[in-house]
């Protein structure tokens, strides 16, 4: 999904007066915008959705897992319930449980009521399900990632500094690949930090023999085929570990796509300086059309917010209230 070369806000400013009589007139003003930004990577339609479909692919099985695990987890709170409402509820005419040797006359023992445990609400044995490999490979939630990017990100800040102190991360617990539902996620800046982080990854790693971590942004709509291809509700942000399976299916489609970097935090090759291009973004506002009728008016504002002030003060002291107070 390529970006607008530019973007348009037509929201109304909070400083805009709706009675204003002067008649305006739209101007462009040129500002500096912030040189230390990532932009999002520009990823054709047909290569996002090829991602899309060998991940999915790359997940068969996990749906049915989620699903059975919250059919047994629902299972066990339903008969953890009812056991407990059996057990709270007893008749008014019966008497206290007789306590002999600290053991409660008539209570069951240990062994049976652990077996009970292991049985559901219908009476059938829960069997547990083993849980898909490729799940140890995949990180969900836009917190998760963010975590594990930041993870990634100070490793490689330590052994810069000391490299014999401290190692770099396990392979398994590096991402490779960042999968961002962009156009499924309101508002858009939850999302506005992943590119910067990505790109501390990226530029901190350069020279430890790692793989650049790829950014990959879906169209609308993806985000509910992820969901239902994991067995989620919902899923906006997924991170594939360097040694998840068949994960050069998916980067030989990004072959062509740099991973994004930021320049400013690499470490200096060279004696020369190299300076960030400055960035100068138009400004879309409006101003009166007669400039002087426009400062008349407005010292005529003042001057009469300044005789309602002097009359409210003059009334609160005739009052006897203080003029702090008024």
């Amino acid at each position: 999904m390529a970006d607008k070369l530019v973007r348009t806000h037509t929201n109304q400013s909070n400083r805009a007066k709706a009675k204003d009589a002067l008649e305006r007139k739209v101007v462009f003003r040129s500002v500096l915008d912030n040189p230390f930004r990532v932009q999002w990577p520009s990823i054709p339609i047909n290569i996002q959705n090829a991602i899309l479909a060998r991940f999915i692919d790359m997940v068969q099985g996990v749906s049915e897992y989620h699903v059975e695990r919250e059919i047994r987890s629902r299972k066990r709170k339903s008969s953890r319930a009812a056991t407990t409402t059996r057990a709270t509820k007893r008749p008014r005419w019966a008497h206290k449980p007789r306590v002999v040797d600290g053991i409660v006359a008539g209570s069951a023992p240990l062994e049976q009521s652990q077996t009970a445990d292991s049985v559901t609400a219908d009476g059938e044995h829960d069997v547990v399900k083993p849980r898909p490999d490729v799940l140890n490979h995949l990180t969900f939630g836009i917190n998760e990632v963010t975590k594990l990017l930041e993870k990634t990100s100070r490793s490689y800040s330590r052994t810069t500094v000391s490299a014999s102190s401290t190692q770099e991360p396990p392979s398994d617990d590096r991402p490779r690949i960042i999968l961002v539902c962009r156009g499924d996620v309101s508002p858009p800046a939850l999302l506005q930090h992943i590119p910067h982080v990505v790109a501390a990854c990226n530029t901190r790693g350069m020279g430890k023999g790692t793989d650049g971590i790829h950014l990959v942004t879906l169209s609308k709509g993806a985000e509910a085929s992820l969901a239902e291809a994991v067995g989620l509700r919902r899923i906006s942000v997924v991170a594939v570990h360097v040694d998840a399976p068949s994960i050069s299916e998916l980067t030989s489609l990004l072959e062509n796509i740099p991973p994004p970097t930021a320049s400013w935090l690499a470490a200096p090759m060279d004696t020369t300086v190299s300076l960030i291009p400055t960035h100068i973004k138009q400004l879309r506002t409006t101003a009166p059309k007669d400039m002087k009728a426009a400062k008349e008016q407005r010292s005529r504002g003042r001057a009469a917010a300044k005789l309602r002030k002097k009359e409210r003060i003059k009334g609160s002291q005739k009052a006897g209230v203080p003029a702090a107070e008024a």
